[in-house]
């Protein structure tokens, strides 16, 4: 069986992640949340993470504190199983989230443009419930609840990346990037999950006109009209007393259709939700 120490105290999101990441590859695991030993450092098959002051793959030890060039543990075990660049790539948390962790919020905010009070205004009450329960802990192992959450969490990210590494393949085979108005729609009838890797394709077009994502409705039988981005050129509200409409937002950024319309006529409906004008197309 193989050990993994990583810190005592408060608990962060990048020991949790990496810990989540190693019980999915592992066959069998026990955690230890302490300072580790010599012997710890010394054994490879033991994992020490996000502690421990050495980073050493060979030997299993992940910690980056000790050299402020290196990104977090979670990042450190990432790269050492085969995963860093892949993650890199769909997720748009993954590199924020060792900037968090390496440099702080405030430094985050920087980077980011934004005040940090933003980034900790966003954090969510379920990291922190989650994340306050591993904190407690001194050992974790196999037959407890959370070490299940934690290895099933892991097993779902590592075959996410997967999943969404095929579903961009996918779209740039069937999606459809259509004229609307002066604008543009980016169409797809994957039902299966319709958003998987969609901001992935999006980014990869770099068109600044493509404003309207046009996919089948996760809730009914119709398609979702989807605005991009907050442009004041799309309201669906315009169509809102149409007979093929089932359901528009108050707020005007998403429309469904009550059944899978005819792509022309969805078009249609599209186009009747587009203002005349330029006005806040990046060019």
């Amino acid at each position: 069986m193989h050990k993994i120490v990583v810190h005592p105290g408060n608990a962060h999101r990048d020991d949790f992640l990496a810990v989540s990441i190693l019980l999915a590859i592992l066959d069998e695991a026990e955690v230890f949340r302490r300072d580790p030993g010599r012997e710890d450092l010394a054994d490879p098959g033991t994992y020490v993470v996000d502690v421990g002051m050495e980073y050493d793959p060979e030997r299993r030890n992940f910690d980056h504190h000790q050299d402020k060039s290196l990104p977090c543990a979670f990042h450190l075990v990432m790269q050492d199983l085969g995963y860093h660049e892949d993650a890199q790539a769909v997720f748009g948390w993954y590199p924020f989230m060792s900037m968090m962790d390496v440099r702080g919020p405030h430094k985050t905010a920087e980077h980011l443009g934004v005040d940090a009070s933003v980034l900790l205004a966003s954090s969510s009450p379920i990291d922190g419930y989650i994340l306050s329960r591993f904190s407690r802990l001194e050992t974790l192992r196999s037959q407890d609840l959370l070490y299940q959450f934690m290895r099933e969490m892991g097993r779902d990210m590592l075959a996410l990346i997967k999943l969404k590494k095929e579903r961009l393949e996918r779209l740039r085979r069937e999606a459809e990037i259509v004229p609307v108005k002066q604008l543009k729609a980016v169409v797809c009838a994957i039902e299966d999950n319709p958003k998987l890797s969609m901001e992935l394709y999006l980014r990869s077009l770099e068109d600044a006109r493509v404003m309207i994502c046009i996919t089948p409705s996760v809730r009914g039988e119709g398609w979702e009209l989807l605005r991009l981005g907050d442009s004041n050129l799309v309201d669906f509200r315009a169509i809102a007393d149409r007979p093929q409409i089932r359901f528009v937002h108050a707020n005007g950024y998403i429309a469904t259709t009550r059944t899978l319309l005819p792509l022309a006529e969805v078009l249609e409906l599209a186009a009747r939700s587009v203002a005349d004008g330029e006005e806040h197309i990046p060019m």
